[in-house]
């Protein structure tokens, strides 16, 4: 397996972990709406964190794939 597929192989499993903590078996740990995080309930500040994340792994897989 040459570099390429394995840098695809990891984003796909990177991004299915992140789908993984949106959808319902694993969302119900972040389903609540206390403890507020900078004035945003927890179930809302688990997303923005979700999407924070995707966004820097995103940035990640970018740069590894210019080299």
């Amino acid at each position: 397996m040459n570099r390429r597929n394995k840098l695809d192989l990891y984003f796909l499993l990177f991004s299915t972990l992140i789908l993984l903590l949106l959808i319902f078996p694993i969302y119900n740990i972040g389903n609540r709406v206390e403890p507020f995080i900078l004035g945003i309930p927890f179930s809302l500040a688990w997303i923005v964190i979700c999407i924070f994340i995707q966004f820097i792994g995103i940035l990640l897989f970018l740069f590894m794939d210019k080299e």
